[in-house]
């Protein structure tokens, strides 16, 4: 499956090794112009949102057992909500290629203590494995960007049972973000709950949301519990 083919820079390359490739395209020209100038057996192109149509039926039509690799080159203003859907999906994807802005790419792959490191960072590794594979410089590129892009790999793997919980907890501590955890915890689970938890996770007190691991959101998690629904969301 490929999100975003435009053109058909990456379509063809994919036809010519032999793939079959379901096209997602949002831009009724563009898909048209791709059933025209490369429809065929190996290709079926689809006009839809890739953040709203029915990825699992779409497959099925096109002959397709998931799960299947996805390929894409993302749009700048929308990689981070799609990041975050296809990584959840690993009954329909069993490994993402897509290519980002490189800040954004530094987000998804960033490790505590990095300085790319925050919640997206904690989201997308508690359902993915990924890892930064090359840059692609602006020159690569027609018309040229004024940034630099990054391709990754993301491999999806089942979510830990208490991963919407972490989530949760990641949101609120870097919610106030170069503040202690404690301090980002309290308002939500309360202040003595939140140092019970933070304590009994083996972590200091004065920790900062941006040191601790995915790992440590999940420990967090199991002693804090759902986030309470007189605290709303953020």
């Amino acid at each position: 499956m490929e999100v975003g083919p435009g053109k058909g820079a990456l379509t063809r390359p994919l036809l010519a090794r032999g793939l079959n490739v379901l096209a997602v395209e949002v831009d009724a020209r563009l898909a048209a112009r791709l059933r025209e100038e490369l429809g065929g057996e190996a290709l079926r192109v689809v006009e839809a949102d890739a953040l709203a149509f029915d990825a699992a039926g779409a497959l099925a039509e096109a002959g397709a057992v998931p799960p299947v690799p996805l390929v894409a080159n993302l749009p700048y203003e929308s990689a981070t909500p799609m990041v975050r859907a296809f990584s959840r999906r690993r009954d329909l994807f069993a490994r993402l290629v897509v290519m980002v802005q490189r800040e954004v790419a530094d987000r998804i792959c960033s490790r505590p203590g990095d300085d790319g490191y925050g919640f997206l960072s904690v989201d997308v590794g508690l359902h993915a494995a990924a890892r930064r594979l090359f840059d692609v410089p602006p020159g690569d590129f027609s018309p040229r960007p004024k940034v630099v892009s990054t391709v990754i790999e993301l491999v999806p793997a089942a979510p830990p049972e208490d991963a919407s919980v972490a989530i949760a907890v990641a949101s609120a501590g870097f919610g106030v973000r170069r503040k202690t955890l404690v301090n980002g915890l309290g308002p939500v689970w309360g202040r003595e709950a939140a140092s019970e938890a933070v304590a009994s996770a083996g972590l200091l007190p004065t920790v900062r949301a941006e040191e601790v691991p995915p790992e440590g959101f999940l420990a967090l998690a199991r002693r804090l519990g759902p986030r309470p629904a007189a605290a709303g969301t953020r």
